[in-house]
């Protein structure tokens, strides 16, 4: 098949899966065309079958890979589109796919406007902040609502998601559910001692006997991802035992762990990975993963860090309990509730065999989220839209009409009431 992939270009969950989905797709032996506003982050490499169009962006400064960029410029807009349009005329797309609903769930509905039956088939994932955020936001979430109903298909990826999505969306049924994944060759156990790090680091080692305890947060570092709980959690479990804090990723809230820590007089046991653009071996050589987040559709480092043999700590909201085992997996705790979050950490990281046993149930379990095992979920998906339309789509009639519409109506911003559902 002929495969149109949108998605940004910052760190982030989304853009992970959108850029690895294009690289798996392409080693089934489909022709991928991603599509994005700038160049992604991350090092999911050039893989053959992948024809890569990042739209260079018309902003003059640097954005840091931790922004997720939203509010597209009419300017932006209008080159992204214009590339969309080109591509579909030259290659013919069979299904053209976005990771996030803004601004491309937009993009999504001018482009069906714009081409009406010569449209590819269009599918659309949910990711989280999409719908917690901005499905919820007075002025975008009607119309994400409407240009959402225009879609083949939607999806997202747990289903605390969707039916939050089908909640907030008012859609007449919920998106599928077509989990995230992982590469269990790249994410898995090793041993300790195959991991270099920045300054701070100390390889080798087991935890409580010749090393400190290893707890590591993998994110952006944005709000929503609690880095002050994140700081609070270890803080009370440094108290009970010797511990490291292994800060993976980049982002603005990394100042308030840097502050906390010193005010409490443990910046020594602070290390900052930075961005990385391959956090398997690092995850691989921590000894737990932190995640109290306020909110996650699903929690894509949580289940790599299984797949690595790591337990997880998280809360208990969102996708995080369709993904984390409580109890088997790792531990869940209430948003909040540092207390029993540190007495389950020190627990875990205190019982050697507790911990080996958590470690084989994790890899054990992500074994379900194997990419081979998940993206043919998605390729029946996309043959299925593509066999219910390719009949008309590229029908004399078709093109003809679309040649006739598409003179300017794709320039046009949308609007509140451009949009009439299917």
């Amino acid at each position: 098949m002929n495969i149109g992939m949108m998605c940004h270009s910052s760190l982030g969950g989304s853009v992970r899966i959108g850029t690895e989905l294009s690289a798996e797709l392409a080693r089934r032996g489909h022709s991928v065309h991603l599509f994005t506003l700038g160049v992604p982050f991350g090092a999911w490499g050039t893989t053959a079958g992948v024809t890569p169009h990042p739209v260079p962006p018309h902003h003059l400064r640097p954005r840091h890979p931790s922004d997720l960029y939203v509010d597209w410029s009419t300017s932006e807009s209008d080159a992204f589109l214009e590339r969309l349009l080109h591509v579909i005329e030259t290659d013919r797309l069979d299904v053209l796919h976005f990771h996030y609903a803004v601004p491309f769930a937009f993009l999504a509905a001018r482009l069906k406007h714009t081409l009406g039956q010569a449209s590819p088939g269009l599918v659309g994932t949910l990711h989280g902040t999409d719908v917690s955020i901005y499905g919820r936001d007075a002025e975008k979430g009607p119309l994400l609502s409407e240009a959402l109903m225009r879609l083949d298909a939607v999806t997202t990826v747990s289903l605390s998601h969707a039916r939050l999505s089908a909640e907030v969306f008012g859609l007449p049924h919920p998106p599928q559910v077509i989990p995230n994944f992982v590469d269990l060759d790249r994410f898995h156990p090793r041993r300790r001692r195959e991991t270099s790090g920045p300054a701070g680091f100390r390889a080798g080692g087991e935890p409580g006997l010749d090393r400190p305890a290893r707890i590591v947060h993998v994110s952006n570092l944005r709000p929503i991802k609690a880095i002050e709980s994140v700081t609070l959690i270890f803080l009370g479990i440094r108290r009970r035992l010797e511990a490291e804090l292994w800060l993976v990723g980049d982002g603005p809230d990394i100042a308030i762990a840097k502050s906390l820590l010193e005010e409490n007089g443990y910046s020594s046991d602070l290390v900052l990975w930075g961005l990385c653009d391959d956090v398997a071996p690092v995850l691989a050589s921590a000894d737990l993963l932190l995640m109290p987040s306020h909110s996650e559709s699903f929690c894509l480092a949580a289940l790599e860090a299984m797949a690595c043999g790591v337990p997880v700590l998280a809360t208990n909201v969102g996708g995080l309990p369709e993904v984390v085992v409580d109890g088997e997996t790792g531990s869940l705790f209430q948003l909040g509730d540092y207390s029993t979050a540190v007495d389950l950490a020190v627990g875990l990281l205190s019982d050697r065999q507790m911990h080996s046993r958590m470690s084989m149930a994790g890899r054990a379990h992500a074994e379900a989220f194997d990419v081979h095992k998940i993206v043919p979920a998605y390729e029946r998906l996309y043959s299925t839209i593509r066999d219910l339309s390719s009949e008309n789509r590229w029908s004399p009639t078709a093109l003809k009409a679309s040649a006739g519409s598409a003179e300017h109506p794709h320039r046009q911003a949308l609007q509140p009431g451009t949009l009439h559902g299917t």
